[in-house]
C-alpha cells in the first residue's frame, strides 16, 4: 500500500455506557487512536423515515492493520461520524484492512 493514498486522519473511537443517576446510562464515546485511511464513498440512496428526507450514504475506509478494530467502534472524520458494518482483512494477510461504513447524518 502506497504512503500516498492515505491522505485522510481518522480516529477510531469506542463507545461507553456511564450511568445517569436517574436508573438509566447515557453512551460515551472516547478516542482509541489515530491512523491514516483512504476514503471511497461507494453509494448514496434517498429513502423516506418518519415524514423526514435523508440521505444514507456508504463509504468503503481502507488503512494499515491494525488489531482491535471491531464493527463495535465507529469513525470519527473531522466532524463527520461513521459506523461500521463489517470489516474485510484482504487475503488474511494483516496488511490492510477495509472498513464499509455508512455515514450517520
Amino acid at each position: 500500500m502506497r504512503a500516498g493514498t492515505l491522505r485522510h486522519r481518522i480516529t477510531i473511537q469506542e463507545s461507553t455506557e456511564i450511568a445517569d443517576g436517574m436508573g438509566g446510562f447515557s453512551t460515551v464515546w472516547s478516542d482509541l487512536f489515530d491512523m491514516r485511511v483512504a476514503i471511497w464513498p461507494l453509494s448514496a440512496k434517498e429513502r423516506l423515515e418518519a415524514m423526514k428526507l435523508g440521505v444514507e450514504v456508504t463509504h468503503k475506509i481502507r488503512g494499515r492493520y491494525r488489531s482491535g478494530i471491531t464493527p463495535k467502534n465507529r469513525i470519527k472524520f473531522d466532524t463527520r461520524i461513521f459506523n461500521i458494518t463489517s470489516m474485510i482483512n484482504p487475503d488474511e494477510r494483516n496488511r490492510t484492512l477495509d472498513m464499509l461504513a455508512t455515514e450517520e447524518i
